[in-house]
């Protein structure tokens, strides 16, 4: 069990350390190929602030969805298969692969929604469902960077590569992005513009969705080698 621990520990560190040393190695490349969804972003968010209709924050919301798709598939191209893979200023266009990982992430969500209206009624059972989703949405989060790299699987593939790594699953797609967000929230206090901060988040998620790449990387690395 201790062994298993600090194997898990040091899965976890590498990752972590990884995405902060790919995130500087590449970021020229990823500067480039994501600058383009991420203005677009920058000036809807910007635009619709002054916006009070309901339907168009609606509808802002799934060009925000299509946008962070592209810039996350962008991302994971770079860090798995290198800045050759995408244009130098990424891959903008809304095509199977993006359609695809959409959708994942649209299940994900819509199993999240209906969990969190079915257990309104559920009192303090609610935490423990919550978390259990979470638990099993992390270890299902593994499809997106293999969808990213054209592979055409889907949630059940996920589940299997991710088999006995729960904890180091959890680990890099909740615990490390949250902490990455908190250092965010003192600047806020300090009356930080809404756009740096925005940009500041991107970044965040850019990092972030680095360590899914790392991650990926990981474990298909570790499934290959235990083949052989």
């Amino acid at each position: 069990m201790l062994v298993l621990l600090r194997e898990l520990i040091d899965m976890f560190r590498k990752t972590v350390v990884g995405s902060f040393l790919y995130a500087k190695y590449y970021k020229e490349a990823l500067f480039l190929a994501t600058i383009l969804p991420i203005t677009i972003s920058l000036v809807l968010e910007f635009a619709f602030s002054y916006i009070n209709s309901q339907p168009l924050h609606y509808l802002n919301n799934v060009f925000l969805t299509v946008l962070n798709a592209i810039v996350a598939i962008n991302v994971h191209k770079i860090v798995l298969h290198g800045v050759d893979s995408v244009p130098k200023w990424g891959r903008f266009k809304f095509g199977k692969v993006e359609i695809w990982f959409i959708g994942h992430y649209i299940c994900l969500t819509a199993a999240f929604i209906a969990i969190t209206f079915m257990t309104r009624f559920l009192g303090l059972a609610v935490i423990i469902i919550i978390v259990a989703f979470g638990v099993v949405a992390c270890r299902l989060s593994l499809v997106f960077p293999a969808i990213a790299i054209g592979k055409g699987v889907s949630f059940p593939y996920a589940w299997h590569l991710s088999s006995g790594k729960t904890l180091y699953m959890f680990s890099v797609v909740a615990i490390f992005p949250i902490t990455l967000s908190l250092v965010l929230v003192p600047l806020q206090t300090f009356g930080i513009p809404q756009v740096v901060t925005s940009i500041l988040s991107y970044l965040v998620t850019i990092i972030t969705v680095t360590s899914l790449s790392l991650a990926y990387k990981l474990l298909t690395e570790g499934e290959l080698s235990q083949r052989n």
